[in-house]
């Protein structure tokens, strides 16, 4: 009866200790293959509710939601080599699990695009050097935003359809001068074509007649992501506005320099430059 007693004892003990250990294992899956130029969706798993996550891309921070969602991005001039996602999670009990995979970059090729304009939109007098600086100044400061709500979970569209005139990373050569890489695709359409919006945000930049892009609209996704609209014709939002998808914006216009008319549309994730046809929901499998 003694022993019966000591094992029916320790066998509830076991029990209870079962049964009051939590046992997890996390993992993470991405919405697509990275390469330089991309974004893609990263959905963490497996994780004890009310847990803290911190994430960061080759060391490089970036946000996750409570419930595991986050956007994560190469710079087009990512080099080849090994791309790490690492995630952190520190649950409200027990230790902290931190779960990464390692990714092989391959080199992406781009083209090489010859562009003619006239003498004055490319060699620039005093008065206009200081008002490009001054309008790109404007542009560049909406890239260090990072908070607001988070758009890009439902992920992304094109604003028109139309050709495509300019290609994502081509080497631009102006006036038989090599610029800087493209940061963006232009798309060819008649003047007046309507324009949305490519994902929920807010406006955070109207800018009008700029002198490289014309009238300019920045829209800010949340947590760093940002679209960027030019030589547009007619702005149809006010900054601070909140924009569900598929809002109407604008127009396509040729305004700022430019020798057609044509949307320049281009997309940043926290600074990394992206392929807009490379962001989610828009990007082939």
């Amino acid at each position: 009866m003694r022993f019966s007693g000591l094992f029916s004892l320790f066998f509830f003990t076991f029990v209870s200790l079962v049964l009051t250990t939590e046992s997890w294992s996390a993992s993470f899956q991405l919405s697509n293959k990275l390469i330089p130029g991309s974004a893609v969706l990263i959905h963490v798993k497996g994780f004890p509710e009310g847990s803290t996550l911190k994430g960061d891309l080759d060391k490089r921070s970036f946000p996750l939601s409570a419930d595991g969602l986050g956007i994560i991005a190469l710079d087009m001039a990512k080099k080849e080599g090994y791309a790490t996602v690492r995630v952190r999670i520190k649950p409200k009990k027990g230790a902290q699990e931190t779960v990464s995979r390692k990714f092989w970059i391959s080199p992406r090729p781009y083209k090489e695009e010859h562009i003619t304009l006239p003498k004055k939109k490319v060699d620039l007098g005093k008065t206009d050097l200081t008002r490009a600086n001054k309008e790109t100044r404007a542009i560049k400061a909406t890239y260090n935003l990072r908070r607001d709500k988070p758009g890009y979970l439902e992920q992304f569209r094109q604003p028109l359809e139309g050709r495509f005139s300019g290609v994502f990373g081509s080497r631009r050569i102006l006036n038989g001068k090599p610029k800087r890489p493209h940061n963006g695709v232009d798309i060819a359409a008649p003047k007046g074509t309507p324009i949305v919006t490519t994902a929920p945000g807010r406006v955070v930049l109207v800018g009008k007649d700029y002198f490289f892009t014309g009238n300019t609209l920045v829209i800010h996704h949340g947590d760093g992501v940002i679209s960027l609209y030019a030589h547009m014709d007619e702005m149809l939002v006010e900054k601070g506005e909140w924009l569900s998808k598929d809002t109407v914006i604008g127009t396509i216009g040729m305004t700022g320099r430019v020798t057609g008319p044509h949307l320049h549309w281009g997309t940043l994730v926290r600074g990394a430059r992206v392929d807009p046809m490379m962001m989610p929901g828009i990007r082939q499998p």
